[in-house]
């Protein structure tokens, strides 16, 4: 499938951007990567009173980490959506992630999603993250005839070192992916670090940028998604802002993935995970109805 690159961008798509651009360029340092170099684990405190009268939620303890199991009301489903969040693996599951939970039912038949509280950096190695998306993987796998794996910024790395995982132990694999935004240069090296630095409303700066790296220098494979040999993956979709940092992230990542299965959307004017709690801005909402589509080919 081809890359499609959109050249549209609406009004009000246009006034969010460059309002946050304006903003983000007045202040010498960027206060998102602060907080990510500072942040403390605080476990999360999230609110599902607007979302209960439509789904029941369960709590699931799964390899010793939370799950958020959302069943829409009513509803026996054979589809469900296994969710990776990011965060930088700093993170936990935050109110917006309960949003984007919804929002996959939604768009995809109103199926079940369960979302992995997985343990962050300050908490335990990558290793531990790892075996609990693993884990939910393996619990979801006989109930449903259809996983959708998703994953957004560290979530999507998470999500393709979830694929060589299952890969390596001769495990089928999800019907399909999708990824917002996918961290896949764990190093931050790729161009776009460099020359969307000033064009990203969330990540750019005019100071420092520099982040410490989560795990301390104690990596393993499953880390470093564009060193994997990718040739018989499931379809992957691959939705970026042409405006972030880690553009060159999906463009490598592209490259790598069997083109007649998988597809890269390229969105102007746009931000890092835009659309994963969106649907009410046109370019939120027609990139879910592109997942919808995309999604239906595969179920």
């Amino acid at each position: 499938m081809p890359v499609y690159d959109i050249k549209e961008i609406s009004k009000e798509a246009k006034i969010i951007y460059y309002d946050a651009l304006k903003k983000m360029r007045e202040n010498e340092e960027n206060q998102i990567l602060i907080q990510l170099r500072n942040y403390k684990y605080k476990e999360p405190n999230l609110d599902f009173s607007k979302v209960k009268e439509d789904f029941d939620i369960e709590i699931k303890m799964i390899d010793d980490a939370k799950n958020y199991y959302f069943k829409k009301k009513g509803k026996i489903n054979d589809t469900v959506v296994l969710m990776l969040h990011g965060g930088g693996y700093v993170l936990p599951v935050s109110q917006n992630n309960i949003i984007g939970a919804t929002l996959y039912s939604k768009y995809i038949n109103d199926c079940d999603v369960l979302v992995p509280d997985y343990k962050v950096a300050s908490q335990a190695s990558h290793v531990v993250a790892l075996n609990n998306v693993y884990n939910s993987y393996l619990f979801l796998k006989d109930k449903y005839k259809n996983i959708i794996l998703a994953g957004q910024s560290a979530g999507g790395n998470l999500a393709l070192g979830l694929l060589e995982y299952l890969k390596d132990n001769n495990i089928e694999y999800p019907k399909c992916v999708v990824l917002a935004s996918p961290w896949t240069d764990y190093n931050c090296e790729g161009d776009s670090y460099t020359f969307n630095k000033n064009e990203d409303i969330l990540f750019g700066t005019k100071g420092s940028d520099v982040l410490p790296d989560p795990y301390n220098k104690i990596h393993n494979k499953y880390m470093f998604p564009l060193d994997f040999n990718m040739d018989n993956y499931p379809p992957i979709m691959i939705n970026v802002a042409k405006t972030e940092r880690l553009l060159s992230d999906s463009l490598s990542l592209y490259n790598k993935l069997n083109k007649k299965e998988s597809i890269l959307y390229l969105y102007p004017l746009m931000w890092h995970d835009f659309y994963t709690h969106n649907d009410t801005i046109k370019e939120c909402n027609d990139c879910w109805n592109r997942i919808k589509i995309f999604v239906q080919n595969y179920i």
